[in-house]
């Protein structure tokens, strides 16, 4: 990126590429197997259904090789059945790509529910970011528990998150019943994507700020780097 003041550090760049690799691997699959079943002149129904299958069987089978399955990836699948089975039995095309918007709004949901709970899922995600360094990982949760600024730090970009993502989730609902399935199919990913790499931007540049402002907020930024 042109603007250096809009870019995460060369060293924090593969985890903003790690924290956005799953988006577009789940949004890569089924907008690949939909145009390329519709150019074989399949219906957008079976189009969609068979990229969703697909995409969810790509999940699936990352579960079964980590055997184990973490809130997210339950999400994610849960979030597919949803959508393939109200698509079912409602024979509506609509609803699989519905099923985007309701994974997401949950995601939302849970970061604005952990933000009430006092535990940001910002924190947690930090947390597991330094799993594999004790010291820093001990120096977060300190600094957590004792310092306000790492608190708002880490409840600010949850709130943002949980706002950012439930609003992009509204918005591709309302979409996806004004405009014909073959555009949505697309742009319900480009808003998806776009959504994401611009709270991922603000995210990274926001503990950059605060970490030059106030040092306390260290054992954060460290996480983004691990």
């Amino acid at each position: 990126m042109a603007d250096n003041t809009l870019a995460a550090p060369a060293a924090a760049r593969p985890n903003v590429l790690r924290m956005l690799a799953p988006t577009l691997r789940d949004i890569a699959v089924p907008l690949a197997a939909y145009y390329a079943l519709h150019a074989a002149g399949y219906s957008d129904f079976i189009a969609l259904l068979a990229g969703a299958l697909f995409s969810g069987a790509v999940v699936l089978v990352g579960v079964i090789r980590a055997r184990k399955i973490d809130a997210l990836a339950a999400l994610i699948l849960a979030g597919f059945a949803f959508g393939i089975g109200s698509s079912m039995i409602s024979g509506d095309a609509r609803m699989i790509i519905v099923r985007d918007s309701v994974t997401t709004a949950a995601i939302g949901l849970a970061f604005l529910i952990s933000v009430l709970l006092g535990k940001p899922l910002t924190y947690v995600a930090a947390r597991k970011g330094l799993a594999g360094a004790p010291e820093r990982l001990a120096q977060l949760d300190h600094k957590f528990r004792t310092n306000p600024v790492v608190r708002r730090l880490l409840n600010r970009i949850a709130l943002m998150w949980g706002v950012g993502l439930m609003g992009e989730s509204a918005l591709r609902v309302v979409l996806v019943y004004r405009l014909p399935i073959h555009t949505m199919t697309w742009l319900s990913s480009v808003l998806m994507i776009s959504v994401t790499a611009v709270m991922v931007i603000i995210t990274v540049r926001t503990v950059k700020r605060v970490r030059r402002i106030e040092p306390t907020a260290e054992p954060v930024y460290a996480a983004m780097h691990e």
